[in-house]
């Protein structure tokens, strides 16, 4: 017998309406109460960290806070992605996605479809198996390495409005990591977001982007609507100017700047400290 799940309604629903999202997030800013149901409707709880990428050793340099001077990164072993990789090993269950749901609303023809989100926790459990699969921690780390290599942002973190879409049940018993390209991740929309929603997706604990204004030349490859997902970049007398208010620091800028005038700065308990704040929000060891 032929039948339509919640989460079959829920994918059609995403596609139809996915790229009306800025005039959601616009509306929501001149209507506060509008805000504050579409806040505790998806949004509720939320606590989600950008990922910086981090692919050349010479853009990546070490915060040492203690005699505050940089410290090469072939000098230590930090790898920002090791926050991922920590709690998919911690995770009993892990689901990942046959497709982005992001990608394939917004037909997307630079990035892969099929790269889809890693999830944890027992909320995997609920997810239909007609989006994807369960793994090990081998093959989700594999995943992991795959999106990584195919230039996606990695955002970790307890996004309630995939418990929605997924129908999981409650939120604190599914753990997000999304795989997010520039030109379609949901969370473009974050400079249109009241700060109430926008607060709740945020950069990676202890990493700036540093830049030196005087290396920029001005050829705007970093401010290109396919490099920075949130628009933070603006060119502007012939420089880079960064709004550090909503830049969530991914690390896009720095991989594309050839003059180098971009860094990622990164904190030596960057790592430790994030996965601290992730591990409180989801029990992914649990049954």
């Amino acid at each position: 017998m032929f039948s339509v799940s919640f989460s079959d309604i829920s994918v059609k629903f995403i596609k139809l309406t996915f790229k009306s999202r800025f005039l959601l997030a616009k509306t929501c800013k001149k209507i506060p109460p509008i805000a504050k149901i579409v806040d505790k409707l998806l949004f509720d709880g939320d606590d989600i960290q950008v990922i910086p990428r981090t692919l050349k050793s010479d853009n990546l340099k070490l915060k040492n806070i203690e005699i505050n001077r940089e410290i090469p990164a072939s000098e230590e072993s930090i790898i920002p992605n090791d926050v991922l990789k920590e709690m998919v090993r911690s995770s009993r269950y892990h689901f990942i996605m046959d497709f982005c749901i992001c990608r394939v609303s917004s037909d997307c023809t630079d990035y892969p479809h099929e790269l889809g989100c890693l999830f944890l926790g027992k909320g995997t459990k609920r997810i239909s198996h007609k989006f994807g699969r369960m793994v090990n921690p081998d093959e989700a780390i594999e995943h992991i390495d795959r999106c990584h290599d195919a230039g996606l942002i990695h955002i970790i973190g307890r996004n309630k409005i995939d418990s929605v879409w997924l129908n999981t049940g409650p939120k604190e018993e599914l753990l997000s990591i999304c795989h997010c390209c520039p030109c379609c991740c949901l969370w473009k929309m974050v400079p249109e977001l009241p700060d109430e929603i926008s607060k709740g997706f945020t950069p990676m604990i202890g990493v700036e982007i540093e830049f030196n204004q005087d290396l920029c030349r001005g050829c705007g490859k970093c401010a290109a609507d396919n490099i920075c997902f949130v628009n933070a970049i603006k060119i502007h007398n012939g420089k880079a100017i960064i709004d550090n208010q909503i830049c969530r620091k991914c690390g896009k800028c720095v991989e594309i700047c050839k003059e180098e005038a971009l860094k990622v700065l990164i904190e030596p308990n960057a790592v430790i400290h994030s996965i601290e704040r992730v591990k409180k929000l989801v029990n992914v060891e649990s049954e």
